[in-house]
């Protein structure tokens, strides 16, 4: 209500007046009567020009004011009163229209003497104006109000700005650091296959031999079991890595999904037997256009994980259905009866096992992720098989889901389409999957292990306790150490520390991660028990965590072996500690005291102290390591720092300048240039930072249509053209007379040529030349892009197209860019079935970038990547 008071006053008064006119008749004659007065044009001398000269600025002053009012009025009824301080606009405006009126009042008053009427109309002007008069200083601290709080929204939203700019940054090191770990994955990968090969090769070629007594050939079991294993999770790591690099493909072909899903189910017939699984399959014949070796690789990975999870003589079940498409609900849809009738095949397998708590159900389908992935778990596995699921089934436009199974446990439903994408190659020859099942079964083939069995007998000898939850590491460890001890095991953390607390060795061996209790859980309840409190304990694990490490060794811990470990070594290491403990036991026994021997306590001291001087120095070394991972990770975010930074600081110096005001025309528009030049390279910059995290997220969408090479080729080169007339560089054309038409997206081709023109240019010196041909041949069509400039050396030729990698990457480098121009090159080109190669010769000798294609007659399947 106060900020209305000021106009409601005017409204008021103004009514006022109004009402006293209309009521008061005898108020209106005095003000309209001219008897006595002559008109104001008397004072002109009714002189035309001076007459006009009045009547026109009167009336274009008064149109004005008019104008301005209604201007005003418009802008208060179109932002609905939002605008702050509304009222004083009407209220400005009523006044703007008053003093108006008085305008239009002095032209009447040129022919008709009604100066009563002409002062009443000024009295009500006066009273506009001095209400707005005293309802404008008020405002004045909340408009300074005002400003501030836009000045501190202006510095909330540069800060937020700050931060969106570090988020993305830690996002794009984020991605970096996602897509070299994935490069070294496939890389490691590779490396091990050929090894496993050879082990495996030659493990078969010894195990024929007749000659080999029982030990040796349970000994090549346990290898050939271990190396299939192995090589389970090398086939995992290689299958993620060429799906985050999107170059899985899909091999559709006409297959009865019911027999590929039983004769896939059959390798699990035996085990099933072995621990009293009941295998039920429901698998009617459904002929579909499907990928034959993914899906079988689906159906391994579902069914390893339901004989994972259910006990044994437990049930396991595979049915296959016609069903609709899918829909949002986890439960799986209702089946039709005809599966001529349906587009889509839906595959079940159900077990009555654990189950998967619902806040896991998306969780388990991601990669490295487990629904039980602590040190206690009790299922071992690298949390990969699910993930190569859902994305081979997506792959082929399916979807996988898991709910809770009838019986409790847990149910997977795959529903794949009946029919392959249209313009798909389909083989019309019904193609048998050919995967090799023994790496996935091998890792649920049974290993029984007999807890607190005695492998040597004998008083004499000290006792050694195993805890070790892998069954055939177990047994190892024990039959290793059977020669000079007794050897008692435990199959979990929980069964370990009852046998320490029943049995009291003399020493124990642990793995870190177990069930139940994990093996720094067993050294701190240990050292809780006053007898066990001189058991020295020997840590085994293949976790290799340096923090882990000093922390057991601090909490009790006298030994930490990596796995794989040298048998000679853990006897040296278990006997040296041996010793120890017998000697201090022995001394105490002639003191026959109940304190520890001082002596052999010094000596456990030193000994410990050497151990942690060890690992110290090992730690010194890995930070040396880690130092140069940071500097070469530094080098690259200098680099991105200073390319971001370079045209930023031109972009700001130009601005100052400009803000000075004292530049000529010519100077304001070379800044202007100037600042318009630099934001287009940051545009640029940033643009090909989303569009390599794109391509590594395979979330980069084509849009594929027939494409007509020439006129593409002639805009990538009129987007050039500038930066080769600046440096003096001919740029040539040649053109195949036959017109070129592919199957691509006109927008990344023309990027592509784009990066490969401005790479040209950018190392080509002054007056050199840059020549562009397309030529038509066969199927195919090729764009070359050939330089006299700099070219590319030997060694750095084979990372030419590879992320980040630039053959000057130093700060002193003579040309700028992060590296990425050509690898997004290569990447678009592939995504549009086409390659790209690069020829030189060697330093100065120039360089030759190839695109090939093909033509659209004979283009491959186009691929979309969602």
């Amino acid at each position: 209500m106060i900020r209305t008071q000021p106009i409601d006053l005017t409204k008021g008064l103004i009514l006022v007046a109004l009402i006293l006119l209309v009521a008061l008749p005898g108020l209106l004659q005095p003000l309209l009567a001219s008897s006595g007065f002559i008109p104001h044009g008397h004072c002109y001398l009714w002189k035309p020009g001076l007459v006009g000269l009045h009547v026109a600025s009167d009336i274009l002053i008064g149109l004005a004011y008019v104008a301005i009012s209604v201007t005003l009025a418009y802008l208060v009824h179109k932002t609905r009163q939002e605008i702050p301080f509304h009222w004083m606009f009407l209220a400005f405006g009523s006044f703007i229209v008053a003093c108006g009126s008085t305008h239009f009042m002095a032209i009447w008053t040129l022919w008709h003497p009604t100066y009563w009427l002409s002062g009443g109309l000024k009295l009500i002007t006066a009273i506009a104006s001095v209400t707005t008069a005293i309802a404008l200083p008020p405002l004045v601290p909340k408009a300074l109000a005002l400003i501030d709080a836009a000045k501190l929204s202006e510095e909330r939203r540069q800060h937020l700005e700050t931060a969106n700019q570090e988020l993305e940054a830690l996002y794009t090191r984020l991605k970096d650091l996602d897509q070299i770990k994935t490069q070294f994955f496939a890389n490691v990968s590779h490396e091990l296959r050929t090894p496993l090969a050879l082990i495996l090769g030659v493990t078969e070629k010894v195990r024929t031999v007749d000659q080999l007594t029982e030990a040796q050939a349970q000994d090549l079991t346990l290898i050939d079991r271990n190396a299939r294993l192995l090589l389970k999770q090398v086939n995992d790591l290689l299958d993620v890595s060429k799906l985050e690099a999107g170059k899985m493909q899909v091999n559709y072909a006409e297959t009865d999904v019911g027999r590929l899903i039983a004769l896939t189910a059959a390798n699990f017939d035996g085990l099933a037997q072995e621990r009293q699984i009941a295998l039920r399959v429901d698998t009617p014949s459904i002929v579909a256009q499907i990928d034959a070796q993914k899906v079988q690789r689906v159906v391994l990975n579902l069914l390893s994980n339901a004989f994972k999870f259910t006990p044994d003589r437990g049930e396991v079940r595979v049915t296959l259905t016609p069903s609709e498409p899918p829909n949002d609900s986890d439960a799986p849809s209702e089946p039709s009866s005809d599966p001529n009738a349906s587009s889509y095949a839906q595959i079940v397998v159900q077990d009555n096992g654990l189950g998967v708590p619902p806040h896991l159900r998306e969780v388990i389908f991601e990669r490295f992720q487990q629904g039980d992935g602590g040190s206690t778990r009790r299922f071992g596995g690298t949390g990969l098989g699910l993930a190569i699921v859902k994305e081979m089934v997506e792959l082929q436009g399916g979807s996988v889901s898991v709910s809770e199974a009838p019986s409790g446990g847990a149910c997977f439903t795959v529903t794949l389409p009946l029919r392959a994408p249209a313009g798909v190659d389909v083989a019309t020859t019904e193609t048998v999957a050919s995967i090799d099942p023994q790496p996935i079964l091998v890792e649920l083939q049974p290993a029984t292990l007999t807890e607190q069995t005695s492998v040597v007998q004998g008083r004499e000898k000290p006792l050694v306790l195993v805890v070790e939850d892998n069954p055939e590491m177990n047994r190892f460890i024990a039959e290793t150490l059977a020669a000079d001890y007794r050897v008692v095991t435990a199959a979990d953390g929980r069964s370990g520390l009852e046998q320490a607390i029943a049995q009291r060795p003399d020493l124990v061996v642990s793995d870190i991660m177990m069930p139940h209790l994990s093996g720094d859980q067993i050294v701190q309840q240990i050292r809780t028990h006053p007898e066990l409190d001189a058991t020295p304990i020997v840590v085994l694990t293949a976790k290799a965590d340096d923090d882990l490490r000093v922390q057991l060794l601090q909490n009790g811990a006298q030994d930490y072996l990596m796995k794989p470990f040298s048998i000679e070594e853990l006897r040296a290491r278990i006997g040296n500690l041996m010793t120890l403990k017998r000697t201090r036991d022995l001394l105490q026994h002639e003191l026959n005291s109940q304190s520890q021997d001082i002596a052999a306590l010094v000596q456990e001291v030193s000994l410990r102290r050497r151990e942690l001087q060890l690992a110290l120095e090992g730690l010194q070394q890995q930070a040396a390591e880690l130092a140069e991972a940071n500097r070469l990770k530094d080098e690259f975010l200098a680099i991105v720092s200073h390319e971001l930074r370079t045209p930023l600081n031109i972009i700001f110096g130009w601005a100052n300048t400009l803000r000075s005001r004292k530049l000529d025309e010519v100077k304001t528009a070379q800044a202007l240039e100037a600042i318009e030049r630099n934001a287009r390279l940051q545009i640029e910059l940033i643009e090909n930072l989303l569009d390599m995290s794109r391509l590594l997220r395979g979330k980069l969408l084509l849009n594929l249509r027939p494409v007509e090479l020439q006129p593409l080729i002639q805009a990538a080169i009129a987007h050039v053209q500038s930066a080769a007339t600046n440096k003096s560089i001919q740029l040539d054309v040649v053109l195949d007379p036959i017109a070129a038409t592919v199957s691509g997206d006109p927008d990344r081709l023309q990027k592509a040529l784009e990066n490969l023109l401005d790479n040209a240019i950018k190392f080509t010196n002054h007056g050199g030349r840059v020549d562009v041909c397309l030529k038509c041949h066969a199927d195919q069509v090729q764009i070359q892009i050939r330089d006299t400039g700099q070219g590319i050396r030997a060694e750095a030729m084979p990372f030419i197209f590879d992320y980040f990698r630039q053959a000057d990457s130093s700060l002193t480098r003579s040309h700028s860019g992060l590296g990425l121009g050509l690898t997004i090159v290569r990447q678009l080109v592939e995504l549009q079935n086409g390659t790209v190669t690069a020829e030189s010769q060697g330093e100065g000798m120039g360089a030759t970038f190839t695109i090939t294609l093909p033509l659209l007659t004979r283009a491959a399947v186009p691929r979309y990547l969602t």
